[in-house]
């Protein structure tokens, strides 16, 4: 009878360990996926959340140098965000070039992250399309086109300051369930995006 009862006590000690030492995961997953209202504001001080989650709407786009790209392209993986219209000029070319070193810093994560271009290239010919996504192998580009469902799509991005999405030179984080979850000022650092994915990507069992 002893013994058993030693077994017993030696078990809940150890499943007591281990929720100890888990406790501080769960609670992060339950904060940042299940309740996003009790998030803090200086969670992840580099980006501004977007609370709650806003999930992105349906769309379908033709691609540029790949097919085409729908809404199913945001699931499973986390998704880098830019928009933009007319040339990409030095500003866009900055910011592309920022998702792109931001991802390849993540080291065994970067399989988990991935990088999509909404680009509204009205009056921008084919050969300037292309050089462009040559340039930038892996980033998928999204042609837009106004009106209907690529307005939709464009507005989701407007945030609470009701700058134009196109005009803002921010970059987005978009969640493995396609809610677009953080935004990033233009003159963010990349160091500062990467310690906000590293954290992320750390508690974060999605993607």
């Amino acid at each position: 009878m002893n013994k058993i009862v030693s077994r017993t006590r030696s078990r809940a000690a150890l499943v007591l360990l281990l929720l100890v030492f888990a406790a501080p995961v769960i609670l992060a997953w339950l904060v940042f996926f299940v309740f996003p209202e009790f998030r803090p504001t200086d969670t992840m001080n580099h980006g501004e959340l977007v609370v709650p989650a806003r999930p992105l709407p349906a769309f379908h786009l033709q691609g540029i140098g790949t097919d085409t790209v729908d809404q199913n392209f945001l699931r499973g993986k986390w998704t880098f965000v830019y928009l933009a219209e007319g040339a990409c000029e030095k500003p866009c070319v900055d910011q592309l070039y920022k998702m792109r070193q931001v991802r390849l810093t993540q080291g065994k994560n970067i399989k988990r992250l991935q990088r999509l271009f909404l680009w509204n290239t009205e009056g921008i010919g084919e050969a300037q399309r292309l050089e462009l996504a040559k340039h930038f192998p892996g980033l998928v580009i999204g042609n837009i086109q106004s009106g209907g469902q690529a307005d939709s799509l464009i507005n989701s991005f407007r945030l609470e300051d009701g700058a134009d999405p196109y005009s803002s030179g921010r970059l987005y984080l978009v969640d493995p369930m396609g809610n677009l979850m953080m935004s990033y000022e233009p003159d963010t650092v990349p160091r500062g995006i990467t310690k906000d994915l590293e954290r992320l990507l750390k508690y974060s069992g999605l993607g």
